[in-house]
């Protein structure tokens, strides 16, 4: 199941690229074929580019994209800026790890999400401190 029909027209281009690879393999290659596959592939990747869409990017064997540059923006981002951005980055980090080591995702980012999960940690940390300390402060206040 396609999420849209530019995922479908891409997906479409793929099995005619596969096609036509069996095809042109073949010990007996059948030439109507192979023209008729190399019409539909020319035709596919004409419809495509006129919508202003390339090739997207693949990771083959990979059933997931790495989300490693956005975990790493986000536990930067909580450490400048926002700190409640720090536990989604944790999180986020997590489950990247979780799916680098099963295979899912491409391992090339590990070092970006490994970054970005320990500011994430700590930026969760200081977030935790800074509320136990209004907290306390605040009981200290009213006592007086």
């Amino acid at each position: 199941m396609y999420r849209d029909d530019l995922a479908a027209s891409h997906a479409r281009v793929e099995q005619l690229e596969l096609a036509l690879r069996t095809v042109s393999s073949q010990s007996v290659a059948d030439k109507r074929r192979i023209a008729t596959l190399t019409a539909q592939l020319a035709a596919m990747r004409k419809a495509l580019a006129r919508i202003g869409q390339t090739q997207p990017i693949v990771y083959p064997g990979y059933v997931f994209v790495p989300r490693s540059g956005a975990i790493l923006a986000f536990g930067i981002l909580s450490l400048l800026l926002c700190a409640l951005l720090g536990p989604v980055a944790w999180a986020m980090g997590n489950e990247e790890l979780r799916r680098i080591d099963a295979g899912e995702t491409s391992p090339r980012g590990r070092g970006a999400v490994v970054a970005g999960r320990v500011c994430g940690i700590i930026s969760s940390l200081l977030l935790v401190s800074c509320g136990f300390m209004a907290v306390v402060l605040t009981m200290a206040a009213t006592h007086h």
